[in-house]
């Protein structure tokens, strides 16, 4: 498959609703939406082929390409922000923006923008509602490494990511990724010394996110 044959796939989804796309599938729609959070993304993956890569490699591991499902509300903003990957806190202080796993992350994406109708209960009826094959500009690259460079520098190499909070970052944020207060991970504190934090990842912020929405394929 190239970058084209996957674009022209994804944007022949632009209107359909998850529901139509599983029964394509030959899938059942589940019932309720908190529990069934990772199922729109999945029947997404199993409708684009993605998956074909190792588990920490990107979704289209021969274009070297991400995929990310976005849910939106009118106007294509985002309802949460987008997830990158997880942190190791003791081997990012050791990283760089030019080899980092974030960066790879981010080099290319297929960002697929689901709609949810006002008042819906079924996951079903979630619409495609935009599509865009991106890679950051250099403007845009520019400022996903000035966030990377204040979490590593102030933050991870000090021994202070527990003080990391949702405020920090101008178009990426550190976010919590753990199930529970009990979900935690090695990092080092102000001291050096070995603790644990919380597990936490690298997310997108919403209104990055939807100016990349809104300069692809569109039904608004």
């Amino acid at each position: 498959m190239s970058h084209e044959a996957l674009l022209r796939h994804a944007r022949a989804l632009l209107g359909a609703t998850l529901a139509e796309l599983a029964d394509g599938l030959g899938l059942p729609v589940p019932v309720g939406a908190v529990k069934t959070k990772g199922w729109s993304g999945q029947i997404i993956e199993r409708e684009l082929g993605a998956g074909d890569g190792a588990a920490h490699g990107p979704d289209f591991a021969a274009l070297g390409t991400e995929l990310k499902t976005v849910p939106v509300r009118d106007g294509l903003f985002p309802l949460e922000s987008t997830a990158i990957c997880h942190i190791d806190p003791v081997a990012i202080a050791g990283e760089s923006w030019p080899t980092s796993y974030v960066r790879t992350k981010l080099a290319r994406v297929l960002f697929i923008a689901l709609e949810l109708p006002g008042g819906s209960r079924s996951v079903g009826q979630r619409r495609v509602v935009a599509v865009r094959l991106w890679t950051p500009s250099p403007d845009e690259e520019g400022s996903l490494r000035a966030d990377f460079e204040l979490f590593v520098r102030n933050y991870f190499r000090m021994g202070r990511a527990a003080e990391i909070t949702g405020h920090l970052g101008t178009v990426m944020q550190v976010r919590p990724k753990a199930r529970n207060s009990a979900d935690l991970c090695p990092a080092f504190g102000p001291d050096g010394k070995p603790i644990l934090i919380g597990k936490c990842g690298f997310y997108l912020r919403p209104d990055f996110v939807r100016g990349i929405l809104r300069s692809g394929d569109t039904l608004q």
